[in-house]
Protein backbone atom coordinates (compact mmCIF):
# COMPACT_ATOMS: atom_id res chain seq x y z
CA UNK A 1 0.00 0.00 0.00
CA UNK A 2 2.65 2.31 0.75
CA UNK A 3 4.39 1.55 -2.24
CA UNK A 4 1.33 2.15 -4.30
CA UNK A 5 1.10 5.60 -2.73
CA UNK A 6 4.72 6.32 -3.38
CA UNK A 7 4.75 5.75 -7.15
CA UNK A 8 1.64 7.76 -7.54
CA UNK A 9 2.85 10.53 -5.84
CA UNK A 10 5.61 10.35 -8.06
CA UNK A 11 3.89 9.97 -10.94
CA UNK A 12 1.73 13.24 -10.01
CA UNK A 13 4.81 15.55 -9.15
CA UNK A 14 6.05 14.37 -12.86
CA UNK A 15 2.82 15.68 -14.88
CA UNK A 16 3.16 18.97 -13.28
CA UNK A 17 6.62 19.69 -14.03
CA UNK A 18 5.81 18.74 -18.03
CA UNK A 19 2.95 20.97 -17.61
CA UNK A 20 4.68 24.15 -16.00
CA UNK A 21 6.95 23.63 -18.71
CA UNK A 22 5.27 23.45 -21.60
CA UNK A 23 3.00 27.03 -20.38
CA UNK A 24 6.81 28.37 -19.92
CA UNK A 25 7.71 27.41 -23.85
CA UNK A 26 8.36 30.96 -25.98
CA UNK A 27 8.05 30.87 -29.48
CA UNK A 28 7.73 33.09 -32.59
CA UNK A 29 4.35 34.40 -31.13
CA UNK A 30 3.59 34.83 -27.96
CA UNK A 31 1.09 36.49 -26.51
CA UNK A 32 1.49 39.46 -23.98
CA UNK A 33 -0.41 40.67 -21.76
CA UNK A 34 -0.70 44.30 -20.99
CA UNK A 35 1.02 45.81 -17.84
CA UNK A 36 -1.12 46.17 -14.67
CA UNK A 37 -2.43 50.00 -14.00
CA UNK A 38 -1.78 50.69 -17.42
CA UNK A 39 -5.58 51.39 -19.04
CA UNK A 40 -4.81 53.16 -22.30
CA UNK A 41 -3.33 50.79 -25.50
CA UNK A 42 -0.65 52.01 -27.53
CA UNK A 43 -0.80 53.44 -30.87
CA UNK A 44 -1.72 50.85 -33.93
CA UNK A 45 0.89 50.72 -37.45
CA UNK A 46 -0.56 49.54 -40.37
CA UNK A 47 1.62 47.27 -41.78
CA UNK A 48 2.41 49.27 -45.48
CA UNK A 49 3.68 47.20 -48.77
CA UNK A 50 5.89 49.99 -51.10
CA UNK A 51 8.35 49.85 -53.29
CA UNK A 52 11.86 49.97 -51.63
CA UNK A 53 15.08 51.44 -54.03
CA UNK A 54 18.74 52.21 -52.19
CA UNK A 55 20.64 54.43 -53.85
CA UNK A 56 24.88 55.25 -53.30
CA UNK A 57 25.88 58.70 -54.67
CA UNK A 58 29.66 59.48 -55.83
CA UNK A 59 31.21 62.66 -57.10
CA UNK A 60 34.31 62.57 -58.71
CA UNK A 61 36.45 64.07 -61.32
CA UNK A 62 36.47 62.69 -65.16
CA UNK A 63 39.79 62.26 -65.88
CA UNK A 64 41.15 59.88 -69.49
CA UNK A 65 42.32 56.45 -69.56
CA UNK A 66 45.46 57.53 -71.44
CA UNK A 67 47.47 60.37 -70.85
CA UNK A 68 50.47 61.70 -71.89
CA UNK A 69 52.78 63.81 -69.40
CA UNK A 70 55.16 66.20 -71.41
CA UNK A 71 58.40 66.82 -70.11
CA UNK A 72 62.26 67.03 -70.23
CA UNK A 73 63.51 63.64 -69.94
CA UNK A 74 67.81 64.80 -69.75
CA UNK A 75 69.72 62.22 -69.42
CA UNK A 76 72.79 64.60 -68.55
CA UNK A 77 71.56 68.21 -68.17
CA UNK A 78 70.26 69.31 -64.98
CA UNK A 79 70.49 73.00 -64.91
CA UNK A 80 66.95 75.09 -65.01
CA UNK A 81 65.82 75.65 -68.98
CA UNK A 82 64.49 78.81 -69.95
CA UNK A 83 60.92 78.93 -72.07
CA UNK A 84 60.82 80.61 -75.64
CA UNK A 85 57.64 79.29 -76.33
CA UNK A 86 54.69 77.06 -75.44
CA UNK A 87 51.25 76.15 -76.60
CA UNK A 88 48.06 78.06 -74.45
CA UNK A 89 46.42 75.51 -71.95
CA UNK A 90 43.51 73.51 -72.80
CA UNK A 91 45.05 74.48 -77.11
CA UNK A 92 43.63 71.29 -79.13
CA UNK A 93 46.53 69.90 -81.27
CA UNK A 94 47.32 67.17 -83.75
CA UNK A 95 50.40 64.57 -83.71
CA UNK A 96 53.73 66.61 -84.79
CA UNK A 97 52.49 69.81 -83.09
CA UNK A 98 54.99 72.02 -81.46
CA UNK A 99 54.31 71.87 -77.82
CA UNK A 100 57.20 73.61 -76.41
CA UNK A 101 60.50 75.49 -77.67
CA UNK A 102 63.21 76.24 -75.30
CA UNK A 103 66.43 78.56 -75.62
CA UNK A 104 69.28 75.95 -76.28
CA UNK A 105 72.00 79.09 -75.80
CA UNK A 106 73.54 77.24 -72.54
CA UNK A 107 73.20 73.82 -73.61
CA UNK A 108 74.92 74.39 -76.91
CA UNK A 109 77.95 76.12 -75.20
CA UNK A 110 78.39 73.02 -72.93
CA UNK A 111 78.37 70.86 -76.41
CA UNK A 112 80.92 72.85 -77.45
CA UNK A 113 83.13 72.57 -74.72
CA UNK A 114 82.56 69.32 -73.97
CA UNK A 115 83.62 68.48 -77.84
CA UNK A 116 87.28 69.99 -76.70
CA UNK A 117 87.54 68.13 -73.48
CA UNK A 118 87.18 64.91 -75.51
CA UNK A 119 89.38 66.10 -78.10
CA UNK A 120 91.66 66.84 -75.08
CA UNK A 121 91.32 63.70 -73.30
CA UNK A 122 91.95 61.70 -76.68
CA UNK A 123 95.24 62.89 -76.82
CA UNK A 124 96.27 62.70 -73.13
CA UNK A 125 95.23 59.01 -73.14
CA UNK A 126 97.16 58.34 -76.26
CA UNK A 127 100.27 59.87 -74.63
CA UNK A 128 99.57 57.21 -71.95
CA UNK A 129 99.12 54.07 -74.14
CA UNK A 130 102.15 55.75 -75.79
CA UNK A 131 104.67 56.05 -72.25
CA UNK A 132 103.14 52.54 -70.48
CA UNK A 133 105.26 50.54 -72.89
CA UNK A 134 108.12 52.20 -72.29
CA UNK A 135 108.06 52.11 -68.60
CA UNK A 136 107.47 48.67 -68.70
CA UNK A 137 110.68 48.44 -71.23
CA UNK A 138 112.83 50.56 -68.84
CA UNK A 139 111.62 49.12 -65.29
CA UNK A 140 114.39 46.02 -65.53
CA UNK A 141 116.86 48.76 -66.66
CA UNK A 142 115.96 51.57 -64.19
CA UNK A 143 116.20 48.72 -61.58
CA UNK A 144 119.98 46.99 -62.79
CA UNK A 145 121.17 51.31 -63.54
CA UNK A 146 120.12 51.75 -59.68
CA UNK A 147 121.54 48.51 -58.51
CA UNK A 148 124.60 49.21 -60.29
CA UNK A 149 124.96 52.93 -58.60
CA UNK A 150 125.09 51.16 -55.31
CA UNK A 151 127.42 48.86 -56.13
CA UNK A 152 130.23 51.32 -57.45
CA UNK A 153 129.33 53.06 -54.24
CA UNK A 154 130.11 50.39 -51.85
CA UNK A 155 133.09 49.99 -53.80
CA UNK A 156 134.42 53.21 -53.95
CA UNK A 157 133.95 53.64 -50.65
CA UNK A 158 135.75 50.23 -49.50
CA UNK A 159 138.43 51.48 -52.02
CA UNK A 160 139.05 54.40 -50.55
CA UNK A 161 139.07 52.60 -46.80
CA UNK A 162 141.18 49.81 -47.54
CA UNK A 163 143.57 51.87 -49.84
CA UNK A 164 143.67 54.97 -51.05
CA UNK A 165 143.57 56.92 -47.49
CA UNK A 166 146.29 55.17 -46.57
CA UNK A 167 148.13 56.05 -49.88
CA UNK A 168 146.69 59.94 -49.86
CA UNK A 169 148.01 60.02 -46.32
CA UNK A 170 151.42 58.54 -47.54
CA UNK A 171 151.61 60.90 -50.81
CA UNK A 172 151.01 63.83 -48.30
CA UNK A 173 154.03 63.03 -46.25
CA UNK A 174 156.29 62.06 -49.06
CA UNK A 175 155.20 65.30 -51.16
CA UNK A 176 156.56 67.34 -47.58
CA UNK A 177 159.70 65.19 -47.56
CA UNK A 178 160.38 66.14 -50.98
CA UNK A 179 160.04 69.33 -50.78
CA UNK A 180 162.22 69.76 -47.89
CA UNK A 181 164.82 67.73 -49.49
CA UNK A 182 164.77 70.27 -52.53
CA UNK A 183 165.15 72.77 -50.02
CA UNK A 184 168.20 71.64 -48.29
CA UNK A 185 170.04 70.57 -51.72
CA UNK A 186 169.73 74.27 -52.97
CA UNK A 187 170.91 75.81 -50.07
CA UNK A 188 174.12 73.42 -49.82
CA UNK A 189 174.28 74.17 -53.33
CA UNK A 190 174.05 77.94 -53.20
CA UNK A 191 176.49 77.41 -50.54
CA UNK A 192 179.17 75.63 -52.61
CA UNK A 193 178.72 78.02 -55.03
CA UNK A 194 179.65 81.13 -52.38
CA UNK A 195 182.46 79.15 -51.55
CA UNK A 196 183.59 78.57 -55.26
CA UNK A 197 183.59 82.51 -56.25
CA UNK A 198 184.49 83.19 -52.69
CA UNK A 199 188.45 82.23 -53.49
CA UNK A 200 188.90 83.98 -56.38
CA UNK A 201 189.26 87.99 -56.56
CA UNK A 202 187.08 89.27 -58.96
CA UNK A 203 183.53 87.69 -59.17
CA UNK A 204 182.48 88.10 -62.68
CA UNK A 205 179.20 89.09 -63.33
CA UNK A 206 178.01 86.06 -64.82
CA UNK A 207 178.59 84.24 -61.17
CA UNK A 208 176.74 87.30 -59.93
CA UNK A 209 173.84 85.88 -61.63
CA UNK A 210 174.39 82.59 -60.68
CA UNK A 211 174.01 83.20 -57.32
CA UNK A 212 171.32 85.68 -57.39
CA UNK A 213 169.08 82.92 -59.22
CA UNK A 214 170.53 79.86 -56.45
CA UNK A 215 168.79 82.26 -54.13
CA UNK A 216 165.70 83.15 -55.77
CA UNK A 217 165.32 79.36 -55.68
CA UNK A 218 165.80 78.94 -52.33
CA UNK A 219 163.36 81.64 -51.76
CA UNK A 220 160.60 79.99 -54.51
CA UNK A 221 161.12 76.58 -52.48
CA UNK A 222 161.13 77.82 -48.75
CA UNK A 223 157.55 79.85 -49.39
CA UNK A 224 156.27 76.39 -51.23
CA UNK A 225 156.99 74.33 -48.65
CA UNK A 226 155.60 76.85 -46.29
CA UNK A 227 152.11 76.63 -48.39
CA UNK A 228 152.34 72.67 -48.51
CA UNK A 229 152.88 72.68 -44.73
CA UNK A 230 149.50 74.68 -44.51
CA UNK A 231 147.61 73.14 -47.33
CA UNK A 232 148.66 69.37 -45.37
CA UNK A 233 147.45 70.82 -42.29
CA UNK A 234 144.53 71.86 -43.60
CA UNK A 235 143.58 68.34 -45.34
CA UNK A 236 144.18 66.63 -41.91
CA UNK A 237 142.27 68.81 -40.21
CA UNK A 238 139.16 69.85 -42.65
CA UNK A 239 139.19 68.53 -46.18
CA UNK A 240 139.57 65.03 -45.70
CA UNK A 241 137.57 64.58 -42.64
CA UNK A 242 135.18 66.20 -44.50
CA UNK A 243 135.33 64.08 -47.81
CA UNK A 244 134.98 61.85 -45.67
CA UNK A 245 131.51 62.21 -44.41
CA UNK A 246 130.60 63.40 -47.85
CA UNK A 247 131.45 59.57 -49.01
CA UNK A 248 129.83 58.16 -46.41
CA UNK A 249 126.46 60.86 -46.83
CA UNK A 250 126.89 59.57 -50.52
CA UNK A 251 126.97 55.79 -49.92
CA UNK A 252 123.91 56.44 -47.59
CA UNK A 253 122.15 57.91 -50.10
CA UNK A 254 122.64 55.58 -52.54
CA UNK A 255 121.73 52.82 -50.08
CA UNK A 256 118.57 54.47 -49.53
CA UNK A 257 117.92 55.65 -53.79
CA UNK A 258 118.22 52.08 -54.12
CA UNK A 259 115.68 50.59 -51.32
CA UNK A 260 113.72 53.30 -52.73
CA UNK A 261 113.85 52.38 -56.37
CA UNK A 262 113.46 48.59 -55.61
CA UNK A 263 109.81 49.34 -53.99
CA UNK A 264 108.57 52.17 -56.08
CA UNK A 265 109.80 51.92 -59.33
CA UNK A 266 107.61 48.56 -59.66
CA UNK A 267 104.52 50.55 -57.85
CA UNK A 268 104.71 53.55 -60.39
CA UNK A 269 104.67 51.23 -62.94
CA UNK A 270 101.66 49.96 -61.88
CA UNK A 271 100.48 53.07 -61.12
CA UNK A 272 100.49 54.23 -64.56
CA UNK A 273 98.76 51.29 -65.98
CA UNK A 274 95.87 51.82 -63.41
CA UNK A 275 95.65 55.57 -64.57
CA UNK A 276 95.60 54.40 -67.96
CA UNK A 277 92.91 52.07 -67.20
CA UNK A 278 91.12 54.96 -65.41
CA UNK A 279 91.41 57.71 -68.37
CA UNK A 280 90.12 54.50 -70.49
CA UNK A 281 86.64 54.32 -68.41
CA UNK A 282 86.47 58.09 -67.81
CA UNK A 283 86.63 58.62 -71.64
CA UNK A 284 83.96 56.73 -72.45
CA UNK A 285 82.28 58.26 -69.86
CA UNK A 286 83.05 61.23 -71.40
CA UNK A 287 81.16 60.15 -74.33
CA UNK A 288 78.15 58.83 -73.21
CA UNK A 289 77.87 62.64 -71.14
CA UNK A 290 78.49 63.83 -74.74
CA UNK A 291 75.96 61.70 -76.68
CA UNK A 292 73.16 61.86 -73.45
CA UNK A 293 73.65 65.54 -74.02
CA UNK A 294 73.42 65.51 -77.69
CA UNK A 295 70.08 63.61 -77.37
CA UNK A 296 69.34 66.11 -74.57
CA UNK A 297 69.73 68.92 -77.14
CA UNK A 298 67.29 67.11 -79.34
CA UNK A 299 64.76 67.24 -76.61
CA UNK A 300 64.36 70.58 -76.23
CA UNK A 301 61.87 71.38 -78.78
CA UNK A 302 59.09 68.65 -77.76
CA UNK A 303 56.26 67.89 -80.04
CA UNK A 304 53.14 66.66 -79.51
CA UNK A 305 53.34 62.31 -79.77
CA UNK A 306 49.54 62.17 -80.28
CA UNK A 307 46.80 64.60 -81.15
CA UNK A 308 44.84 65.77 -77.72
CA UNK A 309 44.55 68.85 -75.77
CA UNK A 310 47.09 70.13 -73.49
CA UNK A 311 46.78 70.57 -70.27
CA UNK A 312 49.29 72.71 -68.39
CA UNK A 313 51.01 71.04 -65.39
CA UNK A 314 50.20 67.56 -63.84
CA UNK A 315 46.92 65.90 -62.43
CA UNK A 316 46.79 64.14 -59.04
CA UNK A 317 43.47 62.28 -59.21
CA UNK A 318 41.74 64.62 -61.44
CA UNK A 319 43.32 67.74 -59.39
CA UNK A 320 45.60 69.55 -61.89
CA UNK A 321 48.53 71.93 -60.46
CA UNK A 322 48.10 74.76 -63.49
CA UNK A 323 48.37 77.77 -61.87
CA UNK A 324 52.21 76.62 -60.72
CA UNK A 325 53.19 75.79 -63.90
CA UNK A 326 50.99 78.22 -66.50
CA UNK A 327 53.47 81.32 -65.01
CA UNK A 328 56.58 79.82 -65.94
CA UNK A 329 55.46 78.63 -69.49
CA UNK A 330 55.85 82.27 -70.94
CA UNK A 331 58.90 83.50 -72.78
CA UNK A 332 62.17 83.37 -70.38
CA UNK A 333 59.75 81.63 -68.06
CA UNK A 334 61.82 78.94 -66.47
CA UNK A 335 61.48 75.01 -65.82
CA UNK A 336 63.17 72.21 -64.67
CA UNK A 337 64.17 69.28 -66.37
CA UNK A 338 62.12 65.96 -65.79
CA UNK A 339 59.62 68.63 -64.49
CA UNK A 340 55.90 67.74 -66.01
CA UNK A 341 54.92 70.62 -67.74
CA UNK A 342 52.22 70.15 -69.62
CA UNK A 343 49.92 66.73 -69.68
CA UNK A 344 48.50 65.31 -73.56
CA UNK A 345 45.40 64.29 -73.09
CA UNK A 346 42.95 62.61 -75.74
CA UNK A 347 39.16 63.17 -76.04
CA UNK A 348 38.25 59.33 -75.73
CA UNK A 349 37.91 56.97 -73.44
CA UNK A 350 37.68 59.17 -69.99
CA UNK A 351 35.84 58.08 -66.75
CA UNK A 352 35.23 59.14 -63.36
CA UNK A 353 37.50 58.81 -60.18
CA UNK A 354 35.87 59.43 -57.27
CA UNK A 355 36.05 58.26 -53.15
CA UNK A 356 33.79 55.70 -51.69
CA UNK A 357 32.59 56.11 -48.06
CA UNK A 358 33.49 52.80 -45.99
CA UNK A 359 29.81 52.49 -45.16
CA UNK A 360 28.63 51.98 -48.17
CA UNK A 361 31.38 49.88 -49.96
CA UNK A 362 29.16 46.61 -48.94
CA UNK A 363 26.44 47.72 -51.20
CA UNK A 364 28.78 47.88 -54.22
CA UNK A 365 30.07 45.69 -56.83
CA UNK A 366 32.03 45.84 -59.70
CA UNK A 367 30.84 45.82 -63.31
CA UNK A 368 27.05 47.83 -60.91
CA UNK A 369 25.44 50.05 -63.80
CA UNK A 370 24.37 53.77 -62.88
CA UNK A 371 23.55 57.02 -64.67
CA UNK A 372 26.50 60.06 -64.31
CA UNK A 373 25.77 63.53 -64.74
CA UNK A 374 28.12 66.05 -65.85
CA UNK A 375 27.82 68.85 -63.31
CA UNK A 376 28.23 71.77 -66.14
CA UNK A 377 25.82 69.84 -68.26
CA UNK A 378 22.80 68.34 -65.84
CA UNK A 379 20.93 67.40 -68.82
CA UNK A 380 23.09 64.94 -70.22
CA UNK A 381 22.76 61.88 -68.79
CA UNK A 382 25.55 59.21 -69.26
CA UNK A 383 25.48 55.27 -68.82
CA UNK A 384 28.30 54.62 -66.37
CA UNK A 385 29.92 51.48 -64.81
CA UNK A 386 32.05 50.88 -61.89
CA UNK A 387 35.30 49.77 -63.54
CA UNK A 388 36.89 49.23 -60.13
CA UNK A 389 37.40 49.52 -56.16
CA UNK A 390 39.73 49.07 -54.84
CA UNK A 391 40.71 46.63 -51.58
CA UNK A 392 42.20 48.73 -49.97
CA UNK A 393 41.55 52.78 -48.55
CA UNK A 394 43.46 55.11 -49.96
CA UNK A 395 42.89 57.45 -46.98
CA UNK A 396 41.07 56.57 -43.99
CA UNK A 397 37.43 55.91 -44.40
CA UNK A 398 37.81 56.42 -48.22
CA UNK A 399 38.50 53.58 -51.09
CA UNK A 400 39.21 54.76 -54.65
CA UNK A 401 36.53 53.91 -57.46
CA UNK A 402 36.96 53.97 -61.47
CA UNK A 403 33.79 54.35 -63.14
CA UNK A 404 33.59 53.91 -66.67
CA UNK A 405 31.93 56.47 -68.99
CA UNK A 406 29.41 55.77 -72.05
CA UNK A 407 29.71 58.91 -74.12
CA UNK A 408 27.83 59.29 -77.79
CA UNK A 409 29.84 59.66 -80.34
CA UNK A 410 30.42 63.64 -81.28
CA UNK A 411 30.36 64.83 -77.69
CA UNK A 412 32.56 67.05 -77.14
CA UNK A 413 31.40 68.77 -74.42
CA UNK A 414 33.47 66.45 -71.66
CA UNK A 415 36.81 66.85 -71.18
CA UNK A 416 39.01 65.89 -68.55
CA UNK A 417 39.01 68.26 -65.27
CA UNK A 418 35.19 68.14 -65.18
CA UNK A 419 33.02 66.77 -62.26
CA UNK A 420 30.41 64.39 -62.17
CA UNK A 421 28.02 62.97 -59.85
CA UNK A 422 27.11 59.20 -60.40
CA UNK A 423 24.07 57.29 -58.98
CA UNK A 424 24.45 53.68 -58.20
CA UNK A 425 21.25 51.64 -57.66
CA UNK A 426 22.29 49.22 -55.15
CA UNK A 427 18.72 47.57 -54.05
CA UNK A 428 15.51 47.88 -55.37
CA UNK A 429 12.11 46.06 -54.21
CA UNK A 430 8.83 46.93 -55.66
CA UNK A 431 7.29 44.75 -53.19
CA UNK A 432 8.65 45.40 -49.65
CA UNK A 433 6.89 44.87 -46.64
CA UNK A 434 7.58 48.25 -44.78
CA UNK A 435 7.49 48.81 -41.39
CA UNK A 436 8.16 52.14 -38.66
CA UNK A 437 11.79 51.75 -37.63
CA UNK A 438 10.66 53.17 -34.01
CA UNK A 439 8.29 49.77 -34.15
CA UNK A 440 10.83 47.28 -34.30
CA UNK A 441 12.81 46.34 -31.04
CA UNK A 442 15.47 44.27 -29.99
CA UNK A 443 16.44 42.43 -26.27
CA UNK A 444 19.55 43.49 -24.56
CA UNK A 445 21.73 40.39 -25.21
CA UNK A 446 19.56 39.19 -27.88
CA UNK A 447 20.03 39.42 -31.90
CA UNK A 448 16.37 39.02 -33.26
CA UNK A 449 13.88 41.45 -34.14
CA UNK A 450 10.34 41.55 -33.11
CA UNK A 451 7.31 43.50 -33.52
CA UNK A 452 4.03 43.53 -31.17
CA UNK A 453 1.69 42.13 -33.79
CA UNK A 454 -2.06 42.92 -33.11
CA UNK A 455 -4.43 39.65 -32.88
CA UNK A 456 -7.71 39.30 -31.32
CA UNK A 457 -5.99 37.39 -28.62
CA UNK A 458 -4.18 40.67 -27.53
CA UNK A 459 -0.87 42.21 -29.08
CA UNK A 460 1.49 38.95 -29.74
CA UNK A 461 5.57 39.29 -30.00
CA UNK A 462 6.76 38.53 -33.22
CA UNK A 463 10.02 37.47 -34.44
CA UNK A 464 11.01 39.37 -38.07
CA UNK A 465 13.93 39.12 -40.05
CA UNK A 466 14.62 43.07 -41.38
CA UNK A 467 15.81 44.32 -44.95
CA UNK A 468 17.23 47.71 -45.42
CA UNK A 469 16.35 50.85 -43.67
CA UNK A 470 14.93 54.08 -46.18
CA UNK A 471 13.34 56.96 -45.45
CA UNK A 472 12.65 55.71 -40.96
CA UNK A 473 10.96 52.96 -42.60
CA UNK A 474 12.44 49.31 -42.21
CA UNK A 475 12.25 46.24 -45.03
CA UNK A 476 10.64 43.44 -43.45
CA UNK A 477 12.20 39.87 -45.07
CA UNK A 478 9.93 37.80 -43.00
CA UNK A 479 7.95 37.43 -40.48
CA UNK A 480 4.91 39.80 -41.24
CA UNK A 481 2.64 40.23 -44.32
CA UNK A 482 1.42 43.40 -45.68
CA UNK A 483 -1.88 45.20 -44.02
CA UNK A 484 -1.49 43.65 -40.64
CA UNK A 485 -1.30 45.73 -37.21
CA UNK A 486 1.59 46.37 -34.80
CA UNK A 487 1.88 48.17 -31.69
CA UNK A 488 3.99 51.65 -32.07
CA UNK A 489 5.70 51.30 -28.78
CA UNK A 490 5.81 48.49 -26.31
CA UNK A 491 2.42 46.94 -24.63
Amino acid sequence: MNRTLCWFSIIACSASLLFWSSARAVNSQETVKPAVGNATEPARLKVETGRVVIEVTLKGTIEAEQTTEVSIDAKSWSSPLTVKSAVAHGTEVKAGDLLLELDTTKIDQALSDLQLERELAEITLQLARDELPLLEQSLPLNLAATDRDKQISEEDFQRYNDIERQQQLKSADFLLKSRMQMLEYSREEFKQLQKMYRDKDLTEETEEIILKRQKNEIEQIEFGLESLRLQEEREKTLDRPRREQAMKTGLEKQRLAWKKAMGSLPLELNQKRLALQKQETERVRLEERFQQLQEDRATMNLRAAQAGIVYHGQAERGQWNTATVTGRLRRHGVIQPKEVVMTLIPTQMLFVRADVEEKDLHSLKVDLTGRAVPTGFPALKLNARLASLSQVPRTAGHFDARIALDIPAGEKRIVPGMTATTRFVTYRNEHAVLVQTPAIFHDEGSDPSYVFLVTNQGPVKTIIETGEVTGGKTEVLSGLKGGAEILATRP
